[in-house]
């Protein structure tokens, strides 16, 4: 018969299963993106990549897998990445809920 102490396991493995997909998946996307931009990836400063790893994930974690299968990265240009990475900055600041930059980012995504 399972314990508590076995179903908060369950719990941990699940979470820690879906962050390592999460990071993976954004993962992916970034190097896809740094390939499609080609030269203007080197305009990226640190807190520009924290903030577009960020808002990734966040998008990642909140997309139907088909969607997200869907997007063209290939297809991203420099305007677009700022207007992922504005919403990043803004989700790290609190500035902005999660899930609302989420929807913001998967509008601007599934427009590729």
């Amino acid at each position: 018969m399972p314990t508590d102490d076995d179903s908060i396991d369950e719990e941990a493995v699940g979470a820690y299963s879906f962050n390592l997909r999460k990071s993976a998946g954004a993962e992916q996307s970034l190097a896809r993106i740094r390939h499609a931009l080609g030269k203007d990836w080197q305009q990226l400063n640190d807190e520009d990549l924290r903030s577009l790893d960020w808002v990734l994930k966040e998008a990642w974690a909140r997309m139907d897998f088909y969607d997200w299968d869907k997007i063209n990265l290939s297809a991203m240009n420099i305007a677009i990445l700022d207007d992922l990475i504005e919403i990043g900055r803004r989700g790290l600041a609190d500035k902005l809920d999660a899930a609302k930059a989420a929807d913001q980012a998967a509008k601007i995504l599934a427009r590729l």
